[in-house]
């Protein structure tokens, strides 16, 4: 037990040493008002393309709150940078991403595009319409960023990217695409600062605890009591969770096999007016468990990210008597009978409901430390059995898992 402890012990000082380091190797950055860039790490929300004010602070420091007056732009280890703009006279200095610079530079705020051509910013305007035609109703799409990106890009390119600009979709990937073939095509320097970042990240979670199981009588007769030996069980589990899904950065979705071992001792009792009956088995017992889950990610303070989420769980088990002995001595004549017959029988196949909360510490890019608290309700699933009287289980697991997601 001492060695498990020491193990423990030294793996939490090393992701606590690995996440210090990651931490170093930070590349986030702020830009100050006179234009010198800071090094050091900016909180990220889950929404990161929109950003009111940031945290930032440079290692060995505490984090600061800094607005559009305090600096004049930030950017992430991923390349994507904001600067400081004032989009229209109505409006006050905010944070702007800057996804594509050049002749034209493609700027985002709060998922609405603008194009800065160095003397004015015009927006990319797109709006629902009713129309109605013969008495019928609907919404239509309005363009007027088509004619905007028409008379911005107007030129020796025109008839070569005519199509492609009637072809845009209010996106982001479009828009960048457009202006690169743009300046390509006019022979226009130009950068880009936005990464395309994949539609979700599938990472490996290994994983492993103790889980309690806590049986109450479903289906109970007569004078009968049952005692069972212990309620703590090991758990191990291996799966993949999705995550950082673009569009929906607080959902993720896990997938995982366990398994648990459940070897253990009942104690049977049952006393009516005919008899008094005593017995003891010893069992071996495995569960092969699949469980699916949708999680919500409420709350993120710093590098840990909470959640909760609720899912199925598909049970697979198989329990085998190692020995088993019944004591029946009938009151009417005091004769003692021994048998040797299993005693416990469970239900092999069955799905049941899960739900669970969960917190991740995110130590570096890849790699976080993963702590689960599990519940799972199983009806009538298990039964222990003596002649002419049978009690029928509910079982309530509740499991506890520590692990790495990679």
């Amino acid at each position: 037990m001492r060695i498990n402890v020491t193990l423990i012990l030294l793996l939490a000082i090393s992701l606590i040493l690995f996440s210090q380091f990651s931490f170093a190797q930070s590349e986030d950055y702020i830009l100050t008002l006179d234009g010198t860039k800071v090094y050091g790490k900016i909180e990220r929300k889950f929404d990161y393309e929109s950003y009111d004010i940031i945290r930032f602070s440079k290692p060995g420091e505490k984090s600061k709150t800094l607005s559009p007056k305090d600096i004049s732009g930030f950017g992430f280890d991923n390349g994507w940078i904001y600067v400081v703009k004032k989009l229209t006279e109505e409006r006050e200095a905010e944070f702007v991403q800057v996804l594509i610079s050049g002749k034209l530079t493609l700027i985002r705020s709060r998922n609405i595009f603008y194009i800065d051509n160095g003397t004015e910013v015009v927006e990319l305007v797109a709006r629902y319409e009713q129309e109605e035609i013969k008495g019928r109703e609907f919404t239509e799409l309005k363009r007027p960023y088509i004619g905007t990106l028409n008379m911005l890009m107007a030129g020796d390119c025109t008839n070569e990217l005519y199509q492609d600009i009637f072809n845009l979709k209010y996106e982001e990937y479009d828009f960048i695409s457009i202006l690169s073939k743009y300046h390509l095509c006019e022979n226009l320097p130009f950068e880009l600062h936005f990464k395309k970042e994949p539609f979700t990240r599938v990472s490996p979670v290994v994983s492993a605890g103790i889980s309690s199981i806590v049986l109450t009588p479903a289906i109970i007769t007569g004078n009968r009591k049952d005692a069972f030996e212990t309620s703590i069980f090991p758990i191990f589990q291996i799966g993949v969770k999705a995550h950082q899904f673009r569009k929906w950065p607080r959902l993720s979705m896990d997938v995982a096999i366990a398994y648990m071992n459940q070897d253990n001792t009942v104690i049977s009792e049952y006393v009516s007016s005919e008899q008094y009956m005593t017995a003891t088995e010893t069992y071996t017992a495995r569960a092969i468990m699949v469980p699916v889950t949708i999680n919500y990610t409420w709350i993120r303070l710093g590098k840990v990210d909470s959640y909760i989420g609720l899912g199925v769980v598909s049970n697979y088990n198989n329990i085998e008597s190692e020995f088993s002995i019944i004591d029946q001595t009938l009151n009417s004549n005091g004769i003692t009978t021994l048998y040797e017959q299993p005693l416990t029988e469970i239900k092999r196949r069955f799905v049941s409901p899960l739900a669970k909360v969960g917190s991740v510490i995110n130590l570096s890019k890849t790699i976080g430390l993963v702590a689960e608290f599990q519940v799972t309700q199983n009806p009538e699933v298990m039964s222990v059995s003596l002649p002419f009287n049978v009690v029928i289980y509910d079982r309530l697991v509740s499991s506890f898992l520590i692990g790495l997601r990679f």
